[in-house]
C-alpha cells in the first residue's frame, strides 16, 4: 500500500552533504487512524517505517522493497494531531550496485520541537 499522497504528502526536501531531509504533513483524516485509535490516532510502526521507504524511493527515483529492517527503535508516538508535520532525516544512504541494495538510516523527529519519535536501520533492494 502506498501512502504517499494519502497519508502524508511531501511539504519539504532539503539535500545536505551526507543526508536528504524530507518534511511531511501527516493526514489526520486518513482511514488507518480512524482504526489506530479513533479517539487519540497514532502513526503505526509499520506505517513510519514504510514512509522511510518510500521517502527513500523519492530521492533514488527508483521503485524499492525493503529486504531487512535491522533495527528500529520507537522513542515516541506520533500523534498527526499533536504533530502533523514530521521530519525523514534520511542518512547513511550506501548503494551496493552489484546486489541492488541501499542500506539507509532514518532519523524521525517533530519539525517544530526536534523531539525524536524513531531511528531506523534498513536495507532495500530494486
Amino acid at each position: 500500500m502506498i501512502l504517499k499522497n494519502s497519508l502524508y504528502t511531501i511539504v519539504g526536501k532539503t539535500m545536505k552533504e551526507q543526508a536528504v531531509t524530507y518534511d511531511i504533513q501527516l493526514d489526520a483524516s486518513h482511514l488507518i487512524y480512524q482504526a489506530h485509535f479513533p479517539e487519540e490516532p497514532v502513526t503505526p510502526g509499520v506505517c513510519i517505517i514504510q514512509i522511510a521507504k518510500e521517502l527513500l524511493e523519492d530521492h533514488l527515483q527508483q521503485q524499492l522493497s525493503i529486504r531487512m529492517v535491522k533495527n528500529v527503535k520507537f522513542v515516541a508516538i506520533i500523534s498527526p494531531l499533536q504533530n502533523p508535520r514530521v521530519t525523514y532525516e534520511l542518512q547513511k544512504i550506501e548503494a551496493d550496485e552489484e546486489a541492488g541494495t541501499f542500506k539507509v538510516v532514518a532519523d524521525v523527529h517533530d519539525s517544530i520541537s526536534g523531539t525524536a519519535f524513531s531511528k531506523i536501520s534498513m536495507t532495500c533492494s530494486r
